[in-house]
């Protein structure tokens, strides 16, 4: 894993970056992306946006979701602790929660399924 630092209007954020496949894991602000060249976008109908993924490796702290809760972009849905810090990963987009593959206590590798979304 590697990290950045971005910039936004004055703003300096800490960016995780994971190289995997094609693209990469980008994650901020609790919001975790796959990213991938335009050419070679996923034609998966389980695209990362119906996918919450562990950004880093870590323990759960707290699991929010819960299946079939409707919910809406950037509600908290999962905590994560990682390097003594904790980390909220939000929802991506709205949508109702379809599953739950995750328990507080419990640890986790970076990019595993943590929430998937309805489609």
């Amino acid at each position: 894993m590697s990290w950045i630092r971005v910039d936004v209007q004055g703003t300096s954020l800490p960016v995780a970056l994971v190289r995997s496949g094609r693209g990469a894991w980008v994650s901020v602000r609790g919001l975790t992306r796959y990213v991938t060249p335009e050419a070679a976008a996923p034609s998966d109908p389980r695209s990362p946006e119906r996918d919450l993924r562990a950004p880093m490796t870590g323990r759960v702290v707290t699991v929010s979701a819960i299946v079939g809760l409707s919910v809406r972009a950037r509600d908290t849905l999962v905590v994560l602790e990682a390097m003594k810090m904790e980390y909220r990963l939000t929802a991506p987009r709205d949508g109702v929660i379809e599953a739950v593959s995750c328990a507080e206590g419990e640890r986790v590798d970076l990019g595993r399924v943590l929430v998937t979304l309805a489609p």
